[in-house]
């Protein structure tokens, strides 16, 4: 079905719920993301794709990586790093026994 309208409410903490037609027709479950674009006095609600979720973590990657320094190095020295960290935060929570 290409079409379909529903009323929703918006609640006092500003959420809809879909309604499951629209729900099961999108095949939508909980936890999955969805994009809300707003043009004029329009809104329009869109599941989110696999690009748009892979681009997302790509970006939060790389954000974190450079955070931690790791940016622009080898694969094999942003593991090393990152097991060394692991052992540090093993030795504060264990102690010396590592």
């Amino acid at each position: 079905m290409l079409y379909m309208e529903h009323t929703a409410t918006i609640s006092s903490k500003g959420q809809i719920t879909l309604p499951v037609e629209i729900r099961r027709g999108l095949k939508l479950q909980a936890g999955d993301k969805i994009t809300i674009v707003k043009r004029g006095t329009t809104i329009e609600i869109k599941p989110r794709t696999y690009d748009e979720e892979l681009s997302e973590l790509r970006k939060r990657a790389q954000a974190h990586m450079k955070r931690n320094g790791t940016w622009g190095v080898s694969w094999e020295e942003a593991r090393r790093k990152a097991d060394e960290v692991g052992l540090e935060e093993y030795r504060k929570k264990h102690g010396s026994r590592a």
